[in-house]
């Protein structure tokens, strides 16, 4: 892909990032990401057909970018995926744009498919470190991957939205170190 195109695209997406960050997710509109980023509307249209498109893109980019790669050490492993959703949730604007995704899914069929794949693309490495787990014999042979999931980053979710003080590495590893007695082989 042409250098120009990749870097276009990369401004553009963040800036539709910051335009949900900073303004809300009304003002996430073609128009206006166009006029945060510095480029026209056409050009934002012919990458970005419409409003949806580019906020799968905007927010996919910002989710691929937040997985951590798998060493084969499960609890290290699973410390360093739930610790990189973590940072996206709490630094990265994720966690913001993942409230606003699912707020939406509620009501319009578009939304509620882009937090179905915003979903499977966020757990994809989760999964993968807990089937490895599975069949290395280190985790139960009946442990339901997808709970499992929700039992590592539920607590992360939690207490971001609702606790004074945002959750941190030392909390993480409670979190992998409690699920991991509990769901031990």
């Amino acid at each position: 892909m042409d250098p120009r195109v990749i870097r276009t695209r990369e401004s553009v997406l963040r800036a539709a990032r910051e335009v949900l960050l900073e303004e809300g997710w009304e003002q996430v509109t073609v128009a206006r990401v166009a006029e945060h980023s510095g480029y026209n509307r056409a050009t934002l249209y012919r990458h970005w057909p419409n409003r949806l498109d580019l906020l799968k893109d905007a927010i996919g980019e910002a989710a691929a970018l937040s997985h951590s790669v798998p060493t084969g050490d499960t609890r290290s492993d699973l410390i360093a995926e739930v610790e990189a959703f973590r940072v996206a949730v709490t630094k990265t604007g994720l966690g913001h744009m993942a409230l606003a995704i699912s707020h939406q899914a509620k009501t319009d069929t578009g939304f509620a498919e882009l937090n179905q794949s915003m979903r499977a693309a966020g757990a994809r490495v989760l999964e993968q470190i807990l089937g490895d787990g599975r069949r290395a014999g280190l985790l139960s042979a009946d442990l339901d991957i997808d709970s499992a999931v929700g039992l590592l980053v539920g607590p992360i979710l939690y207490r971001y939205l609702f606790e004074p003080s945002p959750p941190d590495r030392v909390y993480v590893e409670v979190i992998v170190d409690g699920f991991l007695a509990a769901n031990a082989a």
